[in-house]
């Protein structure tokens, strides 16, 4: 390293390691097992939730005639919502629904099976810290779709919500396909995100958000959640779907900065999402007393998630 290069900026790992080549991690991402559906919702029950005449009720009892269904919400929503306070528990699936409303039914029976099937693809993962991660998951779906409804944006089939579920499924699959250098990876001090995927760069060759679109490209999910995952870093960087990008950006700062990190050992600084790409792309052209207007919004927004969060297992 010459004589000029900053020793902050040094890599804490051994100066041998290389890059891998396109071609190897192509190979052995390819070789990870496939997920059986990222996205499988009861017809019945879909249809009835995007009905306006539906009632709880109704809902309820589509939910009670499958046993594996009711199983996931009750368990999901006293997770989420009671953490291990038994005497808090929901034990009805009308109850949880009225609790939780039917926008957030909806969104947990879309995210369930993604939970479960990813949770069984990385099982042999014992290192894996898997509850942060599906609390940041979690929280990054739910502050991303909140960002969207701040812009006044809305997607259909619940892309929103299930990329931003999915935006750090890359770092799964690193830890599945090259564990050796995912803890090398987790072993290092980093500063924050864009040093984080320098060093994923510069160990891997390629970056987490580009290996989750990969393998979720590879197993043919939606473009628009392909390319959100990609550059959910980037959002400038994304052709097609720059403000879902934007708000799965913003929803992974705003998760961390509610003390939801994940699986990182950086916390960024307060207020950091508003000097990101995806903030000035959804709201700069907002006037100041718009801004003022969206700011008490967030707010509350983020008082009522960092809730949710912590509450969680």
């Amino acid at each position: 390293m010459a004589a000029g290069d900053s020793t902050e900026n040094r890599l804490n790992f051994d100066q041998e390691q290389r890059p891998l080549s396109d071609f190897l991690l192509i190979e052995r991402i390819n070789q990870c097992p496939k997920l059986a559906s990222l996205k499988s919702i009861n017809d019945t029950l879909s249809e009835l939730l995007e009905s306006d005449d539906s009632f709880v009720s109704q809902i309820a009892e589509v939910i009670r005639l499958d046993p594996s269904l009711t199983t996931r919400v009750l368990d999901l929503v006293n997770s989420i919502f009671f953490g291990s306070s038994d005497g808090q528990r929901i034990s009805g699936v009308e109850e949880a629904s009225i609790f939780l409303g039917l926008n957030r039914i909806n969104e947990l029976i879309s995210a369930t099976p993604v939970i479960e099937e990813i949770t069984e693809l990385g099982k042999n993962v014992s290192s894996f810290p898997w509850i942060n991660f599906w609390k940041h998951s979690i929280g990054t779906a739910i502050l991303t779709r909140e960002i969207l409804s701040l812009a006044e944006i809305s997607y259909e089939d619940e892309a929103d919500y299930v990329a931003g579920l999915l935006h750090n499924l890359g770092k799964l699959i690193l830890a599945i396909t090259f564990p050796e250098l995912f803890d090398k990876i987790c072993q290092q001090t980093l500063k924050d995100n864009s040093h984080a995927i320098e060093i994923e760069k510069q160990i891997i060759g390629w970056d987490h958000a580009k290996i989750g679109a990969y393998y979720l490209w590879n197993h043919h999910i939606s473009d628009q959640v392909v390319e959100a995952v990609h550059y959910h870093n980037t959002p400038s960087e994304a052709k097609e779907n720059k403000k879902l990008a934007s708000a799965i950006q913003i929803g992974d700062i705003l998760t961390c900065q509610l003390g939801v990190l994940g699986i990182e050992n950086y916390s960024p600084p307060k207020n950091s999402y508003r000097n990101v790409d995806g903030w000035k792309i959804l709201f700069e052209e907002k006037s100041d007393e718009e801004m003022n207007i969206l700011s008490d919004k967030l707010e509350h927004t983020l008082d009522r998630v960092s809730k949710t969060l912590h509450g969680i297992l």
